[in-house]
């Protein structure tokens, strides 16, 4: 299976998240109604932001929300 249908498919597992990130600050921010946002900033955040750039470049036929949402996928466990 190619990795751009894998993230497709993560990303639309992921209803009412939204990812928001700033890589001239270095944020990264996780959220959906009715939790805590999931924040990250530093190292993290720049791994995160790193990664979306990586798979951008990988599989350039998904935007970078798309990307955002499938990697922030592993971290909403944390609200289960």
């Amino acid at each position: 299976m190619r990795i751009d249908y894998i993230l497709k498919a993560a990303a639309k597992r992921m209803h009412n998240v939204t990812v928001d990130w700033d890589s001239s600050f270095c944020t990264v921010s996780i959220s959906t109604p009715g939790q805590d946002d999931i924040f990250m900033q530093g190292d993290d955040a720049t791994a995160f932001i790193d990664e979306i750039e990586s798979m951008g470049n990988r599989c350039r036929s998904l935007n970078p929300d798309v990307i955002a949402l499938a990697l922030a996928e592993p971290y909403t466990d944390l609200w289960a």
